[in-house]
């Protein structure tokens, strides 16, 4: 019997093995198999009765790649389970003890139904005296077919069709350290974020961001665990010994679905060569997954960061320190960064990490707005210069535009970055972000869904969710957020801050002071928390402890904006004289438009206009960009601070009544498109009873603060000084609003006074 073509279908039992497609079938039933498993198949079914040793199998299948025995272990196993075979009485594929597998079953062409008949084979069987040759002779045509078969995917490279048409979806777990002396974890991290990052610009692949991959991985060894976890469908992971000069890099990539190796390499390298090793590895990925690329991907995925193996290393070291996120630790990776550069010139990337760096200690070191940009600008300007393509660099600038409340110019350099890459997912969390702070919650969210998807576990995604949640009314959803956030990470502050401001939004004061504090036990050094705290302490009428939080703020060096809460907390005081003083001590030479109006509120509230139009100086000059010097920034409406409808009482106060009509319309507007894209904020409906109050609109103006207390507001001290609603304070209804915000603390007060219960 002449042998069929090799890449016809066959006959095992009662499977139709069909191997061109790598798809076996019984019945009604198909099933797809990995292509090392049908190539597995057909090298048992090549010998059929045979036991086929181990390390034939590794030879023959696993050709060309370094492996362990577990991986056949587990392509067996997976293969019976497709088979519906059992380790008691198996009727496909049978274990002979320390020394390999056999086929069991009939191995026959496809349409042939009955085992070939002896007379076929009678002269040749009589011709050899042995069981084994009687079993060749009896099995030859059918061995010859299925060797063929085997042979031809041996050398066939391996791809994987997506389950159902999916997008292929890979978790990279971080490389394993095996160093004899275990110090190349800044090399292993930053080679598993360069595998990721190359990965991340194939637009057909879907690729896990590194913060749930990192998480995960130490949680969790198990490879369909973790697919379940992550959605991935395959898990990339692997191991690096670095000895001298030289490198040993081992990885492999599993399916999630059933933990087979899809592929695996060992790479024995020069350390010299690292760069180049990272890229073979993504590009072996992506073969192996028979991903079709473009020509742009296939550039992108070719392209190293840099030629220098020495700026790479100072580039990776700055990565480790930087995701530490502690001053101390980011003022190292700026260091990195720049020595980085300094080797290369022409490392685009390494101007992105320096951005991001400097970006950092904005929030981490309280530096200030415009000591920030004076640093991060030039960074981004030279990164983009070198590769206007590289999207790290339009996400580090979008972080600054953000904090300049350019909000516009940030969500199109975010979506510059996602057209770029795709699977970015820390520029769809910094779109989220800006969404926020331009006022648009829902489309936040859809950026933060993204994420959900790229990167679940990461925790500022959670944090995120928490404050976009809460900002539109969804308190319960907002603090389901929270929790998960500090589920992931109970050693940061983020959660607890975020749980304390979802708190404060519904007027539970005592709880935002629970979680502050705990917050700060966590992150003494954040300004910004002790700032806010001081601020509700005083809310609750709690001075003593207010002062306490208030001194520990005020350290040597301290910035503008705790100067500006030293006149908040003068002003609940009533220190009037305390107050003047502060405000006459003042250094606003260098201070922004925005600083000087928020602290010309203090002159007006103590009765003060020459003190105040003093403060505000030349903020107020009529100019092109002054609505925008001014614009209402989102969390300070929350927080019940608006600069515009200030510099519109200053104006009044000058008899400027256009100027002043034209800024309280800016702010109205402003108070109407925030609620109607879905904001609910106590602090909002506080500043617009302001402008009513103003415009003489007393009614609607007490109604604005009827709704302000009914959501949560619980600032008495500030309705009694503000200047804008002066006309009201002698109104009943106002009377009477300040009397439930009074009652309201007291019993905040007596509910700190019991312990907290776990």
């Amino acid at each position: 019997m002449s042998a069929p073509d090799p890449i016809r279908p066959f006959r095992i039992g009662d499977w139709r093995i069909d191997p061109a497609l790598d798809e076996i079938s019984q019945g009604g039933r198909r099933v797809k198999l990995e292509p090392r498993m049908t190539r597995l198949l057909c090298q048992l079914a090549a010998r059929p009765g045979e036991v086929v040793s181990l390390n034939e199998l590794l030879d023959h299948v696993w050709q060309g790649v370094v492996v362990s025995q577990s991986s056949v272990y587990q392509a067996i196993a997976q293969l019976r389970r497709e088979l519906g075979d059992t380790d008691d009485e198996p009727r496909y594929i049978a274990t002979v003890p320390r020394k390999g597998y056999r086929l069991v079953a009939a191995v026959e062409p496809d349409g042939v139904t009955a085992a070939v008949p002896a007379a076929a084979t009678g002269a040749a069987a009589a011709a050899s005296g042995t069981p084994a040759g009687r079993r060749v002779l009896l099995f030859g045509a059918l061995g010859a077919l299925a060797l063929a078969i085997a042979a031809f995917l041996v050398f066939r490279p391996a791809a994987v069709a997506p389950e159902s048409g999916a997008t292929p979806t890979i978790a990279v777990l971080p490389f394993d350290d095996l160093s004899d002396d275990a110090s190349n974890e800044a090399f292993c991290e930053g080679l598993t974020d360069e595998v990721l990052n190359s990965l991340a610009r194939v637009p057909t692949l879907r690729v896990i961001g590194r913060t749930s991959s990192a998480r995960i991985a130490a949680g969790t060894s198990d490879i369909r665990e973790i697919g379940n976890q992550l959605g991935a469908t395959h898990v990339l992971e692997g191991s690096v010994r670095r000895t001298g000069n030289r490198l040993r890099i081992n990885a492999q990539l599993v399916s999630t679905r059933d933990s087979v190796e899809v592929w695996a390499n060992s790479f024995d390298r020069p350390a010299s060569d690292a760069i180049q090793v990272q890229m073979q590895i993504a590009r072996a990925v992506v073969d192996s997954l028979a991903v079709q690329l473009s020509p742009e991907a296939t550039d992108r995925l070719s392209a190293g960061p840099t030629t220098q193996l020495n700026a790479y290393d100072l580039y990776l070291l700055g990565r480790h320190q930087q995701l530490r996120r502690t001053p101390e630790a980011l003022g190292r990776a700026i260091e990195h960064h720049q020595a980085a550069i300094k080797a290369d010139p022409s490392f685009a990337l390494a101007y992105a990490g320096l951005a991001d760096a400097e970006m950092a200690l904005y929030y981490y070191a309280n530096r200030s707005l415009e000591d920030t940009a004076a640093k991060v600008q030039p960074a981004v300007d030279a990164a983009l210069r070198l590769d206007p393509e590289l999207a790290e660099a339009y996400a580090a600038w979008a972080v600054l535009l953000t904090e300049q409340w350019r909000t516009d110019e940030a969500i199109k350099a975010l979506e510059r970055a996602i057209a770029i890459n795709s699977n970015y997912g820390e520029a769809y969390l910094r779109l989220g972000a800006a969404y926020e702070y331009d006022g648009q919650p829902k489309k936040a969210l859809e950026a933060f869904d993204q994420v959900a998807v790229l990167d679940p576990l990461h925790t500022v995604l959670h944090v995120r969710r928490c404050l976009t949640l809460q900002n539109l009314g969804r308190y319960a959803d907002a603090e389901r957020a929270c929790e998960r956030a500090f589920e992931l990470q109970p050693d940061i502050p983020n959660a607890l801050w975020a749980r304390g401001l979802n708190a404060l939004a519904q007027g539970d004061l005592a709880t935002a002071v629970r979680q502050y504090e705990a917050a700060l036990t966590r992150a003494p050094g954040r300004g910004d928390i002790r700032a806010e705290l001081v601020i509700t302490l005083l809310d609750l009428g709690l001075r003593e402890r207010a002062a306490g939080q208030l001194a520990i703020l005020r350290t040597p060096g301290e910035q503008r904006g705790v100067t500006m809460t030293t006149a908040r907390y003068l002003l609940a005081t009533g220190d009037v004289a305390g107050l003047r003083l502060h405000l006459g001590r003042l250094d606003l030479d260098e201070a922004q438009p925005r600083e000087r109006v928020d602290a010309a509120l203090f002159a007006l509230a103590i009765d003060d206009p020459e003190l105040a139009r003093s403060i505000a100086g030349d903020a107020l000059k009529p100019r092109p960009t002054l609505l925008d010097d001014l614009r209402p920034g989102l969390y300070r409406t929350r927080w019940g601070v608006c600069e515009i409808c200030t510099a519109a009482l200053i104006e009044r106060g000058r008899d400027n009544g256009a100027a002043a009509a034209e800024l309280e319309s800016m702010a109205a507007r402003h108070f109407d498109d925030v609620e109607a894209n879905g904001h609910v904020w106590h602090g909002l409906h506080f500043l617009r009873a302001g402008i009513q109050a103003v415009r003489g609109e007393s009614a609607a103006a007490l109604s604005s603060l009827e709704r302000a207390v009914a959501l949560g507001w619980r600032r008495g001290w500030l309705m009694r000084v503000d200047p804008a609603l002066a006309s009201l304070r002698k109104a009943p209804r106002f009377e009477k609003l300040l009397a439930a915000i009074d009652a309201a603390n007291a019993e905040a007060r007596e509910k700190l006074k019991s312990p907290v219960r776990e």
